[in-house]
């Protein structure tokens, strides 16, 4: 994997332009078609700039960026496991079109870890009690596929 672009102080509008650029992470669902929210037609007229980024504006996405912070800290204190911010976008060395934007990572027994924060509302309880919904499945297999 390499470091495509540095995110650090990066404005949202430039971050998004980047997530267009291959497939991420919360991609990988959409395409494997076991995204409840997205479909493969909206994910393609993402890409192709013929429609509006998934990111743009919704209430879950927006708290579950306001709220990583707060969900590392606390991951921390439970575990004792440091989760140092990672400010990149990156990208599979051996197939380039794949991309990763992770919360995080660390080290546990020696081997690299990905760390990613989910929030849910209690309306997806259900989901939840069953175990890690599909797609965030899909999304961690993917960025471990990208690192």
């Amino acid at each position: 994997m390499k470091v495509l672009v540095s995110t650090k102080g990066m404005e949202r509008e430039e971050w998004l332009s980047w997530r267009r650029m291959g497939i991420g992470g919360s991609d990988a669902s959409v395409i494997a078609g076991v995204n409840p929210y997205r479909s493969v037609f909206q994910l393609w007229k993402e890409k192709t700039g013929q429609g509006s980024l998934e990111e743009q504006g919704n209430e879950y996405t927006h708290f579950g960026s306001v709220l990583e912070p707060v969900i590392k800290k606390e991951f921390t204190r439970r575990t004792g496991l440091k989760v140092p911010n990672r400010y990149a976008i990156l990208q599979s060395g051996e197939h380039p079109f794949m991309l990763a934007d992770v919360d995080g990572f660390l080290y546990e027994g020696g081997k690299l870890c990905v760390f990613e924060a989910k929030t849910a509302s209690a309306y997806n309880r259900e989901a939840w009690e069953k175990g890690v919904p599909e797609e965030y499945l899909y999304q961690v297999q993917h960025y471990m596929a990208v690192t």
